[in-house]
């Protein structure tokens, strides 16, 4: 079964969302496409492989797949081709890391009229070190930088869509915090005149059930292997399904607006926890919950003794990781609802800068000389880095622990 298809049986009791978004604006969305030369960077995750297949169903005029992973770009190929049996759109793909100069060369040959960027880390358990921490900066923030200089300097794209996290909301991981940091540069651009022929948006949203290594995909890859199901019991996220997710990005990269966040309008009703989530897809194996705490050792010992009694061992307690944030939420203070009746099941938000994009990018060039310089990562620590991210984003307050999820099943 499918990751949406398993996610959407997982949350049954909520209505689909963004559909009714999507079927009313979805005669817009194949015209508005159908002369459109269109680039998904990130199209192999789990995020950009949903929009890819919604954006296909659009019938752009071209599309460019872009991923760093090889793997990956081959198996959404044999998905894709295998999605429109009989009549398949022309797509081409591309490995490729889009900071890099192939990709720069790449761009400037296709001059592609839409990007849409899902090349992120997304992963809080990726701010281990100051090592980590500069490649999450490298690629979440600088390397959009980079995608915006190209459109400075005459790039042929009108409208460019990043992917962004309610993490970046008063974030308290480096992770949320590098996000933000991209909200802050894409939001500069959009009020600079050098960008006004091009539409800068962004979303933020929920977790995308089942998505490339979450907590929930962890738990079809631990039953698959025979081992017992972990992850903490007392934080609460939103969850969407992949195909959710891949409306709401495609409407978020249409939409007209430059400078605008749209967020799903969720219920705090909807708000799950992950022992929830794993109690479900239990109970859809035809498992019931056994959970053992922190005692690793009964839970293994004790497998198939559960297995034969109709349970599942589990080990849920509660969390203790750097930068784990107990909550969701979409909006940070100072910005700005705006009041509209385009959608149904989306809220549009606009947070204008407290900076111009020429200072900014001041900032982000001295970032770009730390992380790209192998002695000053040598000699810094984690807390360095962490206060120099702290500069260019000020709602930015880090938890720290001092425990990170390598030490974790």
């Amino acid at each position: 079964m499918d990751a949406s298809r398993l996610a959407a049986q997982i949350l049954s009791d909520r209505d689909e969302l963004f559909a009714s978004d999507f079927a009313r604006y979805r005669e817009r969305l194949v015209s508005m496409l159908a002369d459109k030369r269109v680039m998904v960077i990130g199209a192999a995750g789990s995020i950009g492989r949903a929009t890819a297949q919604i954006l296909l169903e659009c019938r752009p005029a071209a599309t460019q797949l872009v991923d760093l992973s090889e793997n990956n770009l081959a198996e959404l190929t044999r998905s894709l081709r295998n999605a429109f049996p009989g009549n398949p759109p022309e797509f081409d793909c591309w490995a490729l890391d889009f900071t890099g100069a192939p990709f720069m060369g790449l761009l400037e040959q296709s001059q592609p009229d839409i990007i849409l960027n899902f090349a992120a880390f997304k992963h809080v358990r990726s701010e281990k070190d100051q090592y980590t921490i500069a490649e999450m900066l490298r690629v979440n923030a600088l390397g959009n930088r980079q995608l915006l200089d190209w459109v400075a300097e005459g790039g042929s794209a009108s409208r460019l869509f990043v992917i962004s996290t309610d993490k970046a909301v008063n974030p308290v991981s480096c992770m949320g915090a590098s996000k933000r940091l991209m909200e802050r540069v894409l939001f500069s651009a959009a009020a600079d005149s050098r960008f006004s022929r091009t539409s800068l948006t962004t979303t933020r949203f929920a977790n995308v059930l089942f998505s490339d290594g979450s907590l929930p995909q962890s738990f079809l890859m631990r039953m698959e292997q025979g081992q017992p199901l972990a992850g903490p019991d007392d934080i609460e996220r939103y969850f969407i399904t992949p195909r959710e997710a891949g409306m709401l990005c495609l409407l978020a990269a249409c939409h007209d607006g430059s400078g605008e966040i749209l967020i799903p309008d969720m219920r705090e009703e909807d708000l799950m926890k992950f022992d929830e989530i794993a109690r479900r897809l239990l109970e859809l194996r035809g498992y019931g919950y056994h959970n053992y705490g922190t005692d690793t050792a009964a839970a293994f010992a004790n497998y198939e003794a559960d297995l034969a009694a109709g349970r599942y061992p589990c080990l849920f307690s509660p969390s203790s990781t750097s930068g784990e944030k107990g909550y969701e939420e979409f909006v940070e203070e100072g910005e700005q609802l705006i009041s509209s009746d385009s959608y149904a099941d989306i809220s549009v938000l606009r947070s204008d800068p407290a900076i111009s994009y020429t200072e900014l990018c001041t900032g982000l060039d001295e970032l770009t000389e730390l992380v790209t310089d192998a002695e000053w990562l040598r000699s810094s620590s984690k807390a360095d880095i962490v206060g120099r991210i702290a500069r260019l984003v000020p709602s930015f307050a880090h938890i720290e622990t001092g425990r990170n999820l390598d030490r974790s099943i």
